[in-house]
């Protein structure tokens, strides 16, 4: 099986995932391409894939301009393969969360009017040693919103690896149900 993974990232957890997956995937003895969304200048010929998987960052309560212009732009080709959306959030990390993680695949799957085959909502990371000021006052408030607690002190990753596989699994599962 070949599977096209199209990421978009902001502070790099989406682009970790997205490898992690290709990672899980070839270890199956399948194919993948791994493209970064923001440097992409064109779409490959998509009937050569089985499948598509978009992994997209949250920021600001959207996922980045370039998976979903991507989207909108391809949405008709996306339609012709199974897609997995790999949505990453910290909203995605708690329980209390999990309606907003929800609210913002509704949101992108409203804008771009294209709906996957299968969606995972995933806990991203907190990465306060790049932060500034400013960046740090923001992740302050959607953290004490989220779980009334703030330590801006190192890096915390939320995501669910095993999650990841699990989701990974299914799907690529259901891919092969499909083309027999």
């Amino acid at each position: 099986m070949k599977v096209l993974i199209i990421y978009g990232t902001t502070e790099g957890q989406t682009k970790k995932i997205a490898e992690t997956a290709s990672k899980h995937i070839t270890a199956g003895h399948n194919q993948v391409d791994l493209i970064d969304s923001a440097s992409l200048t064109a779409l490959p010929d998509l009937s050569t894939y089985d499948a598509l998987i978009l992994a997209a960052s949250v920021h600001q309560e959207r996922h980045q301009d370039s998976i979903i212009n991507l989207v909108l732009a391809q949405r008709e080709r996306f339609t012709t393969l199974p897609t997995a959306f790999i949505s990453v959030s910290l909203s995605a990390a708690t329980a209390d969360g999990l309606s907003a993680a929800e609210k913002y695949v509704e949101r992108f799957t409203w804008v771009t009017k294209f709906q996957p085959t299968k969606v995972l909502l995933l806990g991203g990371a907190l990465q306060y040693s790049e932060y500034d000021y400013f960046k740090i006052e923001i992740v302050k408030h959607v953290v004490m919103k989220n779980s009334g607690t703030f330590e801006p002190t190192g890096n915390h990753e939320f995501t669910d690896w095993d999650a990841l596989s699990k989701f990974l699994d299914e799907f690529l599962t259901e891919v092969q149900g499909q083309s027999k």
